[in-house]
């Protein structure tokens, strides 16, 4: 697939480098093998790299809602948990960068041709 601006695709490949990380490391500190998560983030991060119209935007969408879903619980746990809210901090601010980052969204003009 094609890139309408590397730049954008390079941040979004860090972005998608970041969510499988970030599975990684809650699976490691929960203690247990988390194949869905796993494959929820290798799934977004396919998403960021194709660039897809509007793809962003649902990829930005998923990560804000996870983050606010789990955001009361990691606040009243900050003792326990602080970790996990600096990771919310982290995809709040990237579900922000992929809405309004121009470089970014000039990378998400991608069709799904099929006719191909």
């Amino acid at each position: 697939m094609s890139t309408n601006n590397e730049n954008g695709r390079k941040i979004c490949i860090g972005i998608g480098v970041y969510l499988i990380a970030k599975c990684v490391l809650n699976m490691i500190i929960g203690g247990g093998l988390d194949i869905s998560g796993l494959l929820i983030a290798a799934g977004l991060s396919c998403a960021l790299w194709l660039g897809i119209q509007y793809t962003n935007y649902a990829v930005a969408g998923i990560l804000a809602l996870i983050a606010l879903v789990h955001l009361p619980a990691n606040i009243s746990n900050i003792g326990s948990n602080w970790i996990y809210l600096i990771e919310g901090i982290i995809d709040i601010g990237f579900a922000a960068l992929l809405c309004i980052h121009s470089d970014i969204k000039e990378h998400f003009t991608n069709t799904l041709n099929i006719n191909n």
